[in-house]
């Protein structure tokens, strides 16, 4: 589901001008939310393990911005954003160890993170090198939390 879509029409919606400027084959990837260039990732959430997965390009994490906004839902429903300063997002990738998510011959290098409900904290870690991890409860909202945050900001 492309619940960055999802996060944006509501924004909008609520008067919060939330603008998508790139997208990745369909996908939204970086929006302009109330003046603040954002990184956008839609979230997959696993039921069983309890937890948000997904990668994002290691390219990205040269680009500079305000916010990373990851955005999760569960049943057909939006259900989580992170709101995660940027840089803060983007250096904790970068203590990881970036992985080839394609058969050889052919690479495309990706950071994979996950974020994981551990009795009530959020915790954000990153796959390979260190496993660097960061607590991300803070930055957890419901949808129109994560609307008037982003309006403060």
């Amino acid at each position: 589901m492309k619940w960055g879509d999802e996060f944006a029409k509501e924004a909008n919606a609520q008067d919060l001008i939330c603008v998508v400027t790139n997208r990745v084959h369909g996908w939204p990837e970086t929006m302009m939310a109330h003046g603040r260039k954002c990184f956008v990732k839609s979230i997959t959430y696993n039921v069983t393990r309890n937890m948000y997965f997904e990668g994002v390009d290691t390219k990205k994490s040269d680009d500079k911005g305000d916010f990373v906004i990851l955005c999760g839902g569960i049943n057909s429903k939006l259900r989580d954003i992170f709101l995660i300063p940027w840089k803060v997002f983007f250096q904790t990738l970068k203590e990881g160890k970036p992985v080839n998510t394609y058969k050889p011959p052919k690479e495309y290098f990706q950071y994979k993170f996950y974020i994981k409900d551990r009795n009530g904290k959020w915790i954000m870690t990153v796959q390979g090198g260190r496993r660097p991890q960061i607590d991300v409860t803070e930055c957890r909202y419901h949808t129109n939390e994560a609307i008037e945050q982003l309006k403060q900001a």
